[in-house]
């Protein structure tokens, strides 16, 4: 009987000292996730462009936290209209992490950027940021602030 109150005693001060900090990883870790479904995205958006020799754009909405990816088919104005081809719809991020700040990115058939440079900010609630950056000539890299 000794021996459990003691392994249950060990149990409870290891879960006492994991628990916390195990909260504290997980908004960075939905942070990392989302940017990298994010980054993936884009990528998708460039090599589609290019693969199917036709404008590939992400909309982002703040709003919402959402984005939708596209093919810019029927009137080629960098937005979504109806009958334009959806790649992906209203794509959510994980729990908690917020789209602070958006340029819609498009790619032509050579996978450069027909918006220019663009980025996309996301944030957690401990107020970390990390940024995707989208150069003109279709480079996308990711950085922490």
């Amino acid at each position: 009987m000794t021996e459990v109150a003691v392994t249950l005693s060990i149990l409870g001060i290891m879960t006492a000292i994991s628990v916390p900090s195990y909260f504290s990883w997980l908004p960075r870790h939905r942070l990392q996730t989302s940017v990298r479904q994010v980054y993936d995205d884009i990528n998708l958006a460039k090599f589609r462009a290019v693969k199917d020799n036709k404008d590939v754009w992400i909309e982002f909405n703040t709003g919402t936290g959402t984005y939708t990816v596209f093919f810019d088919d029927s009137i080629s104005n960098g937005s979504y209209d109806a009958g334009e081809t959806i790649i992906k719809s209203n794509v959510a991020l994980e729990n908690d992490v917020n789209i602070t700040a958006a340029n819609t990115c498009g790619f032509n058939n050579r996978g450069m950027s027909t918006a220019g440079p663009g980025q996309v900010v996301l944030t957690n609630p401990t107020g970390r940021i990390m940024r995707i950056d989208v150069n003109t000539a279709g480079g996308i890299s990711i950085a922490t602030l």
